[in-house]
């Protein structure tokens, strides 16, 4: 039976420039809650503590989103995404405890689990769900990516989450990597799906039909760049004997809908060029802007990120290449 996990109150906060409302997260997350999705996840589009002039401020603080949803999830789980850098544990983890969070996402680049370690092993210890997600999970064979989900497995995780954080991937790709840790691990898998090639509903029914019991989405596919796999869709189109409320699930696009008409994600030229050179699909508002600042192609810029193998968080070097490329 396939698990949804509904990534909209955090993915989403990319498209709105981690603008997220106190207001729109009860909202939400008492529709959420009766839908019969398993957890929505609420914070900053970097997760826990990421809110900085690098990546963005958010509106309102993580204590302040937490505590909203909190007081409005009661079937559906509380859940973070965190990145360990941004997160720290004192600051950060030990507080989202106290607040209620049932489920925590730690991330890593894809080949770099081990910086995990010290995240997972305190959480592990503190009773509450913990899952371990490989983000940009494309940039690297399946040997390593084998090695770095065991070593997340090593640390306590209970599940492993697969981010196709640039929508690079096609179904039979996700098929062969989910298979893989499916049969290998002896652990839930899940799969988060971007939809820059249009293809992340048909990515997340690849993953699940090879063994992947979570499956992320958001409403209208709210997410950064150009969006994450559309929870309405891969509801309508799942054909397993239990799932979410289509009329509930359909109930909280049309929320996201009428609330932010002007930020819904799309499949655009740029959103293919950045699939395609696999590059974190939330760069897409700042290579629009500094490629045409510098006069440059978007294809270039983009390709020129995938050369010097540019991952998530690493905003400040997009100017860096432009000028480097400007100048030949």
């Amino acid at each position: 039976m396939t698990t949804y996990y509904d990534v909209t109150l955090r993915d989403g906060n990319h498209a709105l420039r981690h603008q997220l409302t106190e207001s729109f997260v009860r909202e939400y997350c008492t529709s959420a809650d009766s839908s019969g999705v398993w957890a929505v996840e609420v914070g900053h589009g970097n997760g826990l503590g990421a809110s900085s002039f690098l990546v963005g401020k958010s509106a309102y603080s993580d204590e302040v989103l937490l505590a909203a949803a909190r007081e409005s999830l009661n079937e559906a789980k509380l859940a973070v995404h965190t990145i360990p850098g941004f997160a720290t544990i004192d600051r950060d983890l030990r507080p989202a405890i106290e607040l209620g969070v049932e489920v925590f996402r730690v991330a890593t680049h894809v080949t770099e689990a081990t910086v995990a370690q010290g995240h997972m092993e305190y959480l592990v210890d503190q009773d509450v769900i913990v899952h371990g997600v490989l983000m940009m999970s494309h940039m690297i064979e399946l040997a390593g990516l084998l090695a770095n989900a065991a070593q997340m497995k090593s640390y306590g995780a209970s599940a492993i989450i697969l981010m196709d954080s640039a929508g690079r991937f096609e179904p039979f790709e996700v098929k062969e990597r989910v298979a893989m840790l499916h049969q290998e691990l002896g652990l839930e898998v899940g799969f988060h799906a971007h939809n820059n090639l249009g293809l992340a509903v048909a990515n997340a029914h690849a993953a699940s039909g090879a063994g992947a019991s979570i499956v992320d989405g958001a409403a209208m596919g709210l997410g950064a760049g150009s969006g994450n796999a559309q929870l309405e869709c891969i509801v309508a189109t799942d054909h397993g004997a239990s799932h979410p409320d289509l009329r509930q699930v359909l109930g909280m696009s049309r929320l996201v809908e009428s609330e932010f008409p002007d930020k819904l994600p799309r499949t655009t030229a740029s959103s293919i060029e950045s699939g395609l050179a696999g590059v974190f699909s939330g760069y897409a508002p700042q290579v629009k802007q500094i490629s045409s600042e510098f006069g440059l192609r978007p294809d270039e810029l983009w390709q020129a990120l995938a050369d010097h193998k540019v991952i998530a968080a690493q905003e400040s070097m997009i100017r860096e290449i432009a000028i480097e490329l400007s100048m030949r």
